[in-house]
């Protein structure tokens, strides 16, 4: 079959051939394992252990892990707390019991031939699981009160506890991160401890049971939070701000977000979980896990979604679903496992919406700025212009963001006898990524104006405007009582992603030291086509596209300023492709100084190289005819292209000390120096001269933890400075939409903390962070740009010193608060409230976006085996608005009545039943 550039065929889109040869080398091994490797030999003369695990009241606790230190035995407990291990072999061991929450306990034992053991644990609460091995950005896992780095901890409970409505909501549960989870399921920013950006997830490596789930995580149109889902089959998540992030992650400064999948204990259980919601949403979850064997573990489970969306546009706004499973094969000295995850799924992107009053933001008539938005089923699946001009070809704007992705991971770790661990981390993925989006440009305009206008520029004196697919008749002077009209970017972007990568390791440990070192070597691929097109649309909720036509006295036509409802074909075009390419070396050593102190220093060391084309961009008049104003400037290639290859060469390191004055009480110090390394994006706007170097990061933290069972507290405070910080964006300048790039240095003061305090079934949790990011200089990549933002309406050129100002879109405060009170041993009701300080719109701090809050509130009664839950999210309908316009007035931007803005998601009731078993 013959693929022509333009196809979204996904025989045309096949895995490269490092992802191929990637996947063949996993499969490879893991036949090797399965049938080279002995099956683990069990001694003739066994035992068997049996007991309980109860908590600091005497109450069994079901699901609590029971496990031989140093083995793969070990055992689940039932509804009354009890477990049994049978054919352990005769010796002395140490036998351990955790539960997520609790701390856990080791005892010492011995197993006799023919005989049982019998064994009681009693666990007390650990409320910030300060007891948990941290296993994401380290060497040698530590528990968090002896690891020396900030850490979140977040169980599968803690995970249902925050109802998140997306991976990216999720992430607001750590603090020092600030999250815009108001785009929907995937297309969200985030900003990691004051780090400036132009949006996505820059700074933070997203990474799935310690892989990448991709390794460039901000390319446009792919934030990583498109690529993942949260689901039940989600163990744990592990977030770590800053620290030793550069050292185990490539271009991770910021930090690590790493999601720990559920592998299957001794026993067959799991759950099914149904969820009904306001706004038209249903959802179905399931997970199962269990032994296959005496030497097999498995996992599966997954979720499918119908979901019309908060913002509901007329169509389904969300539907699709993801399946993840992994199998283990349990070896005498370690293990093999094989994960596997298949993600479908449609989602609708949410943008700027018209709004009033930039002090209180309210909508404006004829807009409902909590459930309304600016796209349209009017532009479902219709047909315009090639790319290439040649023809038409079909769009479905209900398509929405859509990722059909699948990956493969293959971890294989052992132990041996003389103290050395060996750990290898392969994983493949291939995604076709397709993205269609109704995107905000101007703000609105007034519809009578805005027809005069055009028609004096074409010499006509009168005007008529038409719906594009409704009878009905648009009356410009008071439509929808607003008298509004916009012009909103349809924007279609195809980007097939396909990545291979391999994490090796190697631990020692020698007396006081651990010391440990690896490879990483990652190659990854992204195409791109853009092509873009502007839409005509009346301005209210679930809008309606329409038709202008310019005309003389008599009545007669003498322009076309749209057709079908489009005001312009062929806004942008855009062609790319690059390949990169990582290897990296990294080591380090703890140094158990005395029992209490332990140092730690690590550094790696990388080569990065990119390389790839871009096809130039020609503007054409279409048909050849002036009159027909939407295709008089039509964006499409040249077919000529533009060669890139670059490379760089980088260097992280980190030194970190923790004192343990006791079990429940810590403090630690860290000072790295990490990177970023430029991105695919930097070439892909058609300039492929020599960039900028790679942004160097500077971090220094210090805090202190503490752990009891009623009060747990972790408290740090953070400095970061930055150099070369990209922003790249699309603005409107005039009537063209074109690319606004400028470099910028920055620093960052600031504190953190988390706290939980427990009594009795009242229990609350307080995440916090204050901060103070700041530019310590802006610099634009191209002066003649400057000049025409300079020149934009209503602009000070005297707004164009930068230095100090604080950076845009970044909150200097941001609290959550989640009480809850738990009674009966069975119901609980809970509240959450969070705060966001206010943030401004543009660097030169002209425009803010004001301060707010939200209210999130829910129950929950489990009976036996049945849990049912009701939570209301933004129960006050706040309007809290997370960006302005990134069209227009990110540079200095003036204040207006009327605005495009984009707010938090409306008030959503979910109601949900969960059966485990």
């Amino acid at each position: 079959m013959k693929c022509h550039r333009y196809t979204t065929s996904r025989a045309c889109q096949m895995l490269t051939a490092e992802a191929w040869h990637g996947a063949m080398a996993t499969f490879i091994a893991f036949l090797a394992v399965v049938f080279i490797l002995p099956a683990t030999a069990f001694a003739q003369d066994t035992g068997t252990i049996e007991g309980t695990v109860m908590d600091g009241e005497g109450a069994p606790l079901p699901g609590a892990q029971v496990s031989i230190v140093g083995t793969q035995r070990g055992s689940v407990t039932d509804g009354s707390g009890a477990f049994t291990i049978s054919r352990v072999p005769a010796g002395e061991y140490t036998l351990r019991a955790q539960f997520v929450g609790y701390t856990k306990e080791e005892k010492e034992i011995e197993v006799r031939a023919e005989e049982t053991t019998s064994v009681e644990f009693v666990l007390e609460s650990d409320l910030l699981q300060m007891g948990e091995a941290v296993v994401t950005a380290s060497f040698n896992p530590k528990e968090k009160i002896e690891s020396s780095v900030a850490v979140t901890t977040l169980s599968a409970e803690d995970i249902e506890a925050n109802a998140p409505q997306s991976t990216a909501d999720l992430l607001k549960a750590i603090p020092g991160f600030y999250v815009e989870s108001s785009g929907g399921e995937g297309g969200n920013n985030l900003f990691a401890r004051g780090i400036p950006a132009d949006g996505s997830f820059r700074y933070v490596s997203m990474q799935h049971n310690g892989m990448p789930v991709f390794d460039s995580p901000e390319l446009a149109f792919t934030n990583v939070d498109l690529l993942f889902r949260v689901d039940e089959t989600v163990q744990r998540m592990e977030g770590v701000r800053g620290g030793t992030a550069s050292v185990f992650a490539s271009n991770a400064p910021g930090g690590i977000v790493n999601f720990v999948s559920k592998t299957g204990g001794n026993e067959l259980g799991g759950l099914v979980k149904v969820t009904g919601a306001t706004r038209g949403k249903i959802r179905t979850d399931l997970n199962v896990g269990g032994p296959m064997g005496d030497d097999w573990r498995f996992n599966v489970g997954g979720f499918y979604r119908y979901d019309e969306g908060v913002r509901d546009p007329g169509f389904p706004g969300n539907k699709g679903g993801q399946i993840n499973a992994n199998v283990t094969r349990l070896l005498d000295n370690g293990y093999f496992r094989v994960h596997g995850r298949y993600l479908n799924d449609q989602n609708i992107f949410y943008l700027p919406i018209p709004l009033q009053n930039p002090d209180d933001p309210e909508g404006i008539a004829g807009f409902d700025p909590n459930y309304g938005t600016m796209t349209t089923r009017d532009a479902g699946l219709i047909r315009v212009p090639s790319p290439d001009g040649q023809g038409r070809v079909s769009r479905d704007l209900t398509q929405g963001m859509n990722p059909v992705l699948g990956s493969l991971q293959a971890e294989l770790f052992f132990e041996l006898d003389n103290g050395v661990t060996i750990e290898n981390k392969s994983m493949a993925m291939q995604a076709d990524v397709t993205f269609n989006a109704a995107f905000s440009l101007s703000n609105p305009f007034d519809a009578v104006t805005y027809a005069e206008d055009l028609a004096t520029d074409v010499g006509a004196t009168d005007y008529s405007y038409s719906y594009a697919y409704d009878s009905a008749t648009f009356n410009p002077a008071n439509a929808n009582g607003n008298g509004l009209v916009a012009e909103v970017g349809w924007w279609h972007v195809e980007k097939p992603l396909s990545n291979f990568a391999n994490d090796f390791r190697i631990n020692y440990a020698a007396g006081d030291h651990a010391l440990s070192g690896g490879l990483y070597l990652s190659t990854y691929r992204a195409e791109e086509l853009w092509h873009w097109n502007d839409m005509l649309l009346e301005v209210r909720d679930r809008p309606r596209m329409l038709n202008l036509a310019l005309e003389d006295a008599g009545g007669n036509t003498v322009a076309e300023a749209t057709e079908n409802g489009f005001r312009r074909y062929g806004t942008l075009y855009r062609r790319h492709q690059g390949q990169g390419t990582a290897i990296a070396a990294f080591a380090g050593d703890e140094w158990q100084l005395t029992e209490n102190f332990r140092l730690d220093i690590s550094g790696r060391v990388e080569r990065g190289t990119f390389s790839g084309n871009v096809e130039g961009a020609t503007n054409v008049d279409l048909d050849g005819d002036n009159s027909t104003l939407y295709d008089n400037n039509f964006a499409t290639g040249t077919d000529a292209v533009d060669n890139y290859s670059y490379q760089f060469d980088e260097w992280s390191a980190s030194v970190g000390a923790n004192y343990t004055f006791s079990e429940r009480f810590a403090v630690f110090a860290r000072g790295s120096r990490g990177f970023r390394m430029p991105d695919f994006d930097e070439w892909a706007d058609g300039t492929v001269d020599e960039k900028g170097d790679a942004e160097e990061v500077y971090q220094a933290e210090a805090g202190v933890k503490y752990n009891s069972p009623r009060l747990a507290v972790f408290t740090a405070g953070f400095y970061s400075s930055l150099t070369n910080i990209p922003f790249a964006d699309e603005v409107v300048l005039g009537n063209d939409l074109v690319p606004l790039v400028r470099f910028a240095d920055s620093r960052t003061i600031g504190i953190e903390t988390e706290v939980i305090y427990q009594q009795g079934g009242f229990r609350t949790n307080l995440t916090a962070t204050i901060q103070n990011p700041e530019y310590t200089g802006l610099e634009f990549d191209d002066p003649s740009i400057l000049d025409r933002v300079q020149q934009e309406p209503g602009v000070n050129a005297e707004d164009f010193d930068f230095e100090g100002n604080r950076v845009r879109r970044i909150p200097q405060y941001i609290v959550n608060l989640r009480p809850s009170y738990t009674f009966a041993d069975r119901y609980q009701i809970f509240a959450a409230g969070k705060y966001y300080g206010e943030r401004f719109v543009d660097d030169a701090n002209n425009v803010t976006l004001p301060d707010y809050y939200v209210i999130d509130a829910g129950a929950s009664a489990t009976f036996g085996n049945v849990k049912v839950r009701a939570v209301g999210t933004n129960l006050t309908n706040t309007i809290g608005l997370t960006e302005g316009n990134p069209r227009a007035g990110q540079v200095a931007a003036v204040e207006q009545d009327i605005y495009m803005a984009r707010p938090i998601l409306g008030r959503r009731v979910e109601l949900s039943m969960t059966y485990t078993f």
